[in-house]
């Protein structure tokens, strides 16, 4: 990729940012310290092993507290008849360091391996074994989860439901593969999986992207670089291509097997796109601190203004939502708090949530993640200030579920004018 001479300094200042959200027990929050979500637990502590293993500098007493904190959680975890996908991450990791028990593992493979809810949990519980050399075990485990995995194909879409897991059916059967090939098993079929993979269309959630890219790395063998050509020369180095209006077209040519070719375009859109989504609305009104609707073409500089976001949900679902609302350039925040009901009193009519999960008032926007469960509509709201005088363009508001990405909304963009 063209930025992969910096990647060391980028993944050290991943581990350095994650470990600030680490609590005292070990554990971490999503976005502070905190503890008592074992999977997260188990993903974060699998992302500081993987790192050190790759010579990364990890601090080995944090790492320490997070094994600790996962092997605490293991002792204590109470017996599920459908369940364990936090107890399979966490015995995988731990196994990865020579931490977990053998007997541990076999009991589960041998008692309790129809019990594991997800092919990924199922595949995990493997890869734990096939790290202590028990393959006969690893291998069944992880023709169970190429089993479970089929099943998730099966059935129709199951809407908008909060996993605890952040996962989904195709998160699943990445990991499944990845996790297969890392262990050298030879209990998967790649070319069953890779098609059911490569099919998927639409916006990812960060889980989906980062195993997609795990299972990706793992296939990288299967076909030699030397047999797809760009434009006549073999497939190496940077893939990623800037086009412009004009540019000539891109050959590309498939010497060797059959193989699955995915194109991935990103862009700004030469006119804004109107209003829409799957799943929610979003629309942005200003209202002046007297409660009255602004006239955003004759602001001026110095006023301050009520930024409300309304969201409004289509149909019941559960989703960790996050809300974003750029600035206008000639803008900024100026009360970092969401406003509660009655704070203005010209806006007492206004009923803004304030219990979100985490809220960030940065120089260019303004973010907010909530967790709901309800097809209630609900409103943000936050005060901004008019600084720099000129006529800036409004960017869209937006919310997105952050495990569900094909559940989303943009509103309407927009122009401001400022005067001196």
């Amino acid at each position: 990729m063209p930025d992969a001479a910096n990647i060391r300094d980028r993944v050290e200042q991943a581990v350095a940012e994650v470990l600030l959200n680490q609590g005292a027990s070990g554990g971490f929050g999503l976005w502070a310290p905190g503890e008592g979500d074992m999977w997260l637990d188990a993903y974060v502590t699998d992302f500081l092993s993987r790192a050190r293993a790759r010579g990364y500098a990890v601090p080995d007493g944090a790492l320490r507290m997070a094994l600790d904190n996962l092997r605490n959680q293991v002792n204590y975890y109470s017996d599920f008849d459908l369940g364990g996908e936090p107890l399979a991450y966490a015995l995988m990791v731990l196994a990865r360091e020579g931490a977990a028990a053998i007997g541990d593992l076999r009991y589960y493979a041998d008692v309790k391996g129809d019990a594991f809810a997800t092919p990924l949990a199922m595949a995990q519980l493997g890869a734990a074994l096939a790290s202590y050399g028990d393959q006969p075990r690893a291998d069944a485990m992880f023709r169970k989860a190429v089993a479970a995995a089929r099943a998730e194909w099966s059935r129709s879409d199951p809407g908008q439901v909060l996993r605890t897991d952040y996962g989904s059916a195709w998160r699943d059967t990445a990991g499944v593969l990845s996790l297969a090939l890392e262990a050298g098993s030879t209990a998967v079929d790649r070319e069953e999986l890779v098609p059911a993979l490569a099919r998927r269309t639409g916006a990812m959630s960060t889980q989906e992207m980062a195993w997609g890219l795990l299972a990706a790395n793992a296939l990288i063998d299967r076909q030699p670089a030397d047999a797809i050509l760009i434009d006549g020369q073999p497939a190496r180095g940077p893939l990623v291509r800037m086009r412009t209006e004009g540019s000539a077209p891109i050959q590309v040519q498939n010497t060797g097997a059959d193989t699955t070719l995915t194109l991935t375009t990103h862009g700004v859109p030469s006119e804004p796109e109107p209003a829409g989504g799957n799943g929610y609305a979003i629309s942005r009104s200003y209202y002046t601190m007297q409660g009255q609707e602004a006239d955003l073409s004759r602001l001026k500089t110095g006023d301050r203004l009520v930024a409300v976001l309304t969201i409004t949900p289509f149909a019941q679902g559960e989703a960790r939502l996050m809300v974003s609302d750029p600035l206008p350039a000639g803008m900024e925040i100026d009360n970092p708090n969401l406003i509660a009901s009655g704070t203005i009193s010209a806006l007492d009519w206004l009923s803004p949530e304030t219990e979100v999960a985490h809220s960030e008032f940065r120089a260019d926007r303004f973010l907010a993640a909530i967790d709901r469960s309800d097809n209630a509509e609900f409103q943000l709201a936050y005060v901004v200030r008019a600084v720099s005088p000129g006529t800036f363009h409004a960017p869209a508001a937006s919310v997105e579920d952050m495990y569900r990405p094909d559940y989303a909304a943009h509103g309407d963009s927009g122009s401001i004018s400022i005067a001196p």
